[in-house]
Order: structure tokens, then sequence, then C-alpha cells
């Protein structure tokens, strides 16, 4: 059966079931796979993805997945560092 994830749901799901997706693991794996898809807008959504790569191990997958998932996150924190030190106030000269 194919789902039709978002983000939220596939996240709610993959936690639930991960200490025993046996039961329910073509869902899972497809929940699994929308999350490392998924390009993270928030930093929730970067440790989410973060814990789905822990998760597995540091097995690599044959499909990429997870290289990609993590170059996504990568790239994510890196614009958000960048956000912040342009938002920072100036140092202030100390006398």
């Amino acid at each position: 059966m194919a789902h039709a994830w978002t983000y939220d749901t596939a996240a709610s799901f993959w936690t639930r079931s991960r200490q025993n997706p046996e039961g329910v693991w073509d869902a899972w794996v497809s929940a699994e796979a929308y999350l490392l898809d998924h390009r993270p807008r928030t930093p929730a959504e970067a440790a989410q993805i973060l814990a789905v790569l822990v998760d597995q191990g540091g097995d690599r997958r044959s499909d990429g997945r997870d290289v990609e998932a993590l170059t996504r996150v990568r790239r994510y924190l890196s614009q958000l560092a960048r956000h912040e030190t342009e938002q920072a106030p100036p140092a202030r000269a100390v006398a």
C-alpha cells in the first residue's frame, strides 16, 4: 500500500515504529525514505533526518538516500549558520 506522507506524518510514524518496525515494515521503510528525501526547513527537521541516519548505525544505503540526506542537512546547517552570522549585532570594541 502506498502512503501519501507529509513530513509530520512520516516523522511521527517513523518515531513511533522505530523500536519494532517488523509489523509495519513496508510503511516504515516508506516513511524513512520520505524523511531521507526531505529537504529540512527547520532545526527540528534537520535533527529528525539526522536521527534516521544515526539509527541506521553507519550502514550505507544502496539507493544513496543517506548520502543525499546528509548533504541536504549540511547545506541547511551552513545556510542557518551564515544567516545567524549576518543577523548578529556587530562586535563592540573593548576599551
